[in-house]
């Protein structure tokens, strides 16, 4: 049976114990607080491939992250505020037009899991981000709180050396990274360069995260409005306080005027 998409609410009748829109129904429950209690019946993720599919699976539906239902943005919930892989989900404009208007249970449970995810580590990155120590420690929280983050946030996060990275992940050539850049909420494509442009791509991710969770807000109801309230109230005083060391693009560089000019494919 087609699950509705998630601008409509369905309700279901599965002859299981507890049908698809209970599950999803549990997990933005369970999320409305800040220590989830998490079904025994949703599978674990055992890192070695993204696993959104197989929580979507144990949900009782399939994964779609082109046109996402309730049950693939409830898997992607699990996903960020349980396993804290936000960076193993593709597509994150996907997620943040979702969170930004749609309506339901998974998208409930999707803004209120990114917003637990980003208040949990909002305060300790409120700060100038000085050090190379700094930025890794932003990165890694962000590749793991926002879903559809970059990996280059992941692999810089986990200690990555920029020049050594395959030319395509490294900050100064990921497309993922100058998408995030060039979002309104970025210093745009062109700036800056190494550790320091991916804590800027990955800021600019997290400013339009909020906008969207903000945006969410208005159609979000009940304990689960006052649940995001409560986050974003945290986000909103800590955001304007993480700022990452300004950093020059290379002068004289080509790929300022060229590469990080064109228009960007598909992640």
């Amino acid at each position: 049976m087609r699950i509705a998409p998630l601008l409509a609410v369905p309700l279901l009748a599965l002859s299981c114990k507890q049908k698809p829109m209970d599950r999803v129904e549990e997990i933005r429950d369970q999320l409305g607080g800040d220590s989830p209690r998490w079904n025994a019946a949703l599978v674990r993720c055992d890192g070695s491939r993204p696993c959104a599919p197989e929580i979507a699976k144990s949900i009782g539906g399939a994964f779609d992250d082109k046109k996402p239902d309730q049950i693939s943005a409830a898997a992607v919930a699990v996903v960020v505020a349980r396993e804290q892989r936000g960076s193993d989900v593709p597509s994150p404009d996907v997620w943040l037009a979702s969170m930004h208007k749609a309506t339901g249970p998974g998208a409930d449970a999707l803004r209120l899991a990114t917003a637990l995810a980003m208040a949990r580590v909002a305060d300790k990155h409120a700060r100038p981000l000085d050090t190379d120590a700094d930025a890794r420690a932003f990165l890694a929280d962000v590749a793991h709180a926002i879903p559809g983050a970059c990996k280059t946030y992941a692999s810089l996060g986990a200690g990555a050396d920029p020049d050594a990275m395959p030319l395509v992940e490294s900050p100064d050539h990921s497309p993922c990274v100058q998408r995030d850049l060039s979002r309104p909420t970025g210093p745009g494509g062109t700036y800056g360069q190494g550790l320091f442009r991916g804590a800027a791509g990955a800021l600019a991710l997290w400013k339009a995260a909020l906008a969207a969770l903000h945006d969410g807000a208005g159609v979000t109801r009940g304990d689960a409005r006052v649940a995001l309230d409560r986050r974003l109230a945290t986000l909103d005083a800590a955001t304007p306080k993480i700022v990452p060391k300004i950093v020059a693009a290379p002068a004289g560089n080509t790929w300022n005027q060229d590469e990080h000019s064109s228009k960007l494919g598909p992640k």
